[in-house]
């Protein structure tokens, strides 16, 4: 074994790992779930922010800190957004994908 195999087989059984703070990761991105799909769908109807802006009386500004998920609007906006668009607003809570 080398000298430095040596130094990690002794060294590094004193190392202590501190395992006991959980930490959360959430599966998913919810901000970045609806920036994608306001973007998706207003681009799939040729809808620029101005003219979203004009069908839903929202800042032109505020569309586009939505889709660039510097805002998050509210479920209020978000209605109006779905209006605007011509969609319908679903919430709702369905099973998590599963891992591959």
């Amino acid at each position: 074994m080398s000298e430095f195999q040596n130094f990690l087989k002794q060294n590094l059984s004193k190392i202590k790992i501190d395992n006991t703070e959980e930490v959360y990761i959430p599966e998913y991105d919810i901000v970045q779930e609806v920036t994608q799909l306001l973007t998706g769908v207003r681009k799939e109807l040729g809808i620029s922010q101005k003219e979203l802006s004009e069908k839903t009386n929202i800042p032109q500004a505020s569309i586009s800190k939505f889709e660039n998920g510097r805002n998050v609007p509210s479920l209020q906006i978000l209605q109006r957004l779905a209006d605007g668009l011509g969609k319908r607003l679903i919430v709702d809570f369905v099973e998590p994908e599963e891992e591959n």
